[in-house]
């Protein structure tokens, strides 16, 4: 048989195999990068456009408004009859309200000689001076064309344009209306935008920006990568230098911006946004990090797999060895084993006789507790049953009397009596017949006045003989719980006649019997007002053949019996000592319609 896996890979094979990862897992690195880069400058792109698109439409459409009001303002008949009149207190007014409308910086009312008749702000109403900076526009509007000119900004000034149209009467030319409008609402929507944005005119000259120092700098928007990164070489160096890359205007140096613009063709302006390339270059980073780990785990697990597949050729050799060696111990713990099953059979035999003899026991205890709470009931029963067989006898003896005298109406009145004493004592009979019956196991509803009847039934007679007041608070409606009658019966006769001997040397003995419904549980409680349970024996309480009571009084069974009564029925029996004195048991049973299983 040929065993191929017993062949183990040369030194050499395992360095040309290393080298082979190295390599792999450099290409890997740079592709991801060179992907990486130009997905999220693709996306820095993307996203810088619409913002350029915004603003420049914005600038646009600041210097529209003004373009198209001023021959409107001019070809008002008012504006001629003022220009012509010299009316500068009415002039004035009208064009501070026009650029207070409009937001313009000023507004001038001008004569064909340059005179400024009228103006929106007091500085600028002092004649033909104002008239000296905006030449070219005057010019042009009395060549009956629309002036523009751009006044140049600075560093601490931003730039203003103006526009100029001719004011006709008559097809004459009798004035000029000049509109300057400043850039610095432009500019500063722009400083809402993280990038630097510029705007260049034909001259290559900023004349707007959000970056305040570049205002009147020369702009040169050739490629220049120098200062570049690494990581942003990888662009250019692929794809020919398909995006624009620029250094800032004040020759600062630094790492260059990524320029993207947009003419506005009326002006003869290009709006610039620069575009810082940190983020993309972190984001590529990042990539070829996660890249540069990956492989090295997927190098890493492709050589633990070699590694694993020598290890394993090592292995199988040592297990051939082991596996005869493991044969031969494995038939000598077989038979160790079937030794130990046997004996383990016979233990479970014996084990399931006890557990079974422990049932038989059980039961004959709890029977043995109910005839021993009967012998402490039977002078009182004995009692319960003379006095009546007593009074029969002589409404008995009184009828026959009154047959005899003829009055047989008392005498039925009598026979009725009798009637009543015979049904009560066949009614204790009976309950006294159910008592010492041997209970079952089943567990079916049981409605708990009537179980609460038949024990106050069977306890009255010692009740009465003690002297002792049943207090009892009882719900209106029927309660029915999980539970067997009988078994239930002697758990409650056990603890009212566990109250009743509590109760025996206190001057006002009472017990009192409360049920209610907390959740689906029915909860019954047994309190009396005797001396309590003390403290020390608290936790003994359930524990079976302990009793406080004294010798020949009591085996105590009572209360370990009804514990595991309760249990049984799913519930709970707990014990404690009342604030004002005296000890209460209570009983937590499920409600027949809830949702509970019993234990056992």
């Amino acid at each position: 048989m040929k065993r191929s896996y017993q062949r183990r890979r040369p030194a050499r094979q395992k360095l040309l195999i290393l080298a082979g990862l190295v390599l792999l897992s450099v290409i890997i690195v740079w592709l991801t990068g060179v992907a990486s880069l130009r997905i999220t400058l693709a996306d820095l792109q993307t996203r810088k456009a619409a913002i350029l698109s915004v603003q420049s439409t914005a600038l646009e459409q600041l210097l529209d408004k003004f373009r198209l009001m001023t021959p409107l303002l001019a070809r008002r008949p008012d504006i001629a009859a003022i220009v012509a009149g010299d009316e500068k207190e009415e002039g004035s007014r009208i064009a501070a309200i026009a650029g207070g409308m409009s937001s313009a910086q000023a507004v001038w009312f001008l004569t064909p000689d340059g005179a400024t008749v009228a103006a929106s702000t007091a500085m600028t109403r002092s004649g033909v001076q104002e008239v000296s900076p905006i030449g070219p526009a005057f010019s042009e509007a009395m060549a009956g064309q629309l002036g523009r000119q751009l006044l140049p900004g600075s560093p601490g000034q931003a730039s203003s344009y103006v526009f100029t149209s001719a004011i006709r009467e008559d097809s004459r030319v009798v004035g000029a209306v000049a509109v300057r409008v400043s850039l610095e609402d432009v500019e500063q929507a722009w400083a809402l935008s993280r990038d630097p944005l510029i705007a260049v005119d034909g001259r290559g000259r900023i004349v707007a920006s959000n970056v305040p120092g570049w205002r009147g700098l020369a702009f040169d928007g050739r490629h220049d990568m120098s200062g570049a990164s690494l990581l942003l070489d990888l662009y250019p160096s692929v794809w020919s230098k398909s995006l624009q890359f620029v250094h800032s205007p004040d020759g600062q140096g630094g790492r260059p911006f990524l320029a993207l613009q947009e003419t506005l063709p009326v002006l003869g302006w290009t709006v610039h946004i620069l575009s810082d390339t940190g983020e993309a270059e972190r984001q590529t980073a990042n990539a070829m990090l996660t890249a540069f780990l990956l492989t090295i785990i997927g190098s890493g697990l492709f050589w633990s797999l070699l590694e694993r597949q020598d290890a394993m050729v090592r292995r199988m050799r040592s297990d051939r060895a082991m596996a005869h060696w493991l044969e031969r111990r494995v038939r000598s713990r077989t038979k160790d084993l079937l030794t130990a099953n046997l004996k383990l059979e016979q233990e479970v035999r014996e084990r399931m006789t006890a557990e079974e003899e422990l049932r038989r026991t059980q039961a004959d205890l709890v029977q043995a507790a109910k005839l021993a709470t009967l012998g402490q009931m039977s002078a009182a029963l004995s009692h319960e049953f003379n006095q009546p067989l007593a009074t029969i006898r002589t409404y008995a003896e009184n009828a026959d009397r009154l047959i005899d005298r003829g009055q047989e109406g008392r005498a039925k009145e009598n026979l009725g009596r009798i009637t009543a004493m015979v049904e009560r004592m066949a009614e204790i009979s009976r309950t006294l017949k159910g008592f010492t019956r041997r209970s079952g196991s089943d567990l079916q509803a049981i409605p708990i006045r009537q179980v609460l009847d038949e024990v106050m039934l069977l306890l009255m007679p010692q009740v009465k003989r003690r002297g002792v007041a049943i207090l009892s608070e009882l719900p209106g409606a029927e309660i029915a719980v999980m539970g067997g009658r009988i078994r239930l019966e002697q758990v409650i006769m056990n603890l009212i006649s566990n109250a009743l001997d509590a109760v025996k040397d206190v001057p006002a003995p009472q017990v009192e019997v409360k049920v209610a419904v907390e959740n689906d549980v029915m909860v019954l409680t047994v309190s009396d007002n005797g001396p309590g349970i003390p403290a020390a024996v608290m936790e003994q309480i359930f524990d079976p053949f302990f009793t406080t009571k004294g010798v020949g009084e009591g085996l105590g069974l009572g209360l370990s019996i009804a514990y595991k009564i309760v249990h049984d029925f799913a519930g709970t029996l707990t014990a404690s000592n009342r604030e004002e004195g005296g000890a209460c048991f209570t009983i937590r049973l499920p409600l027949a319609g809830a949702q509970a299983v019993a234990a056992g």
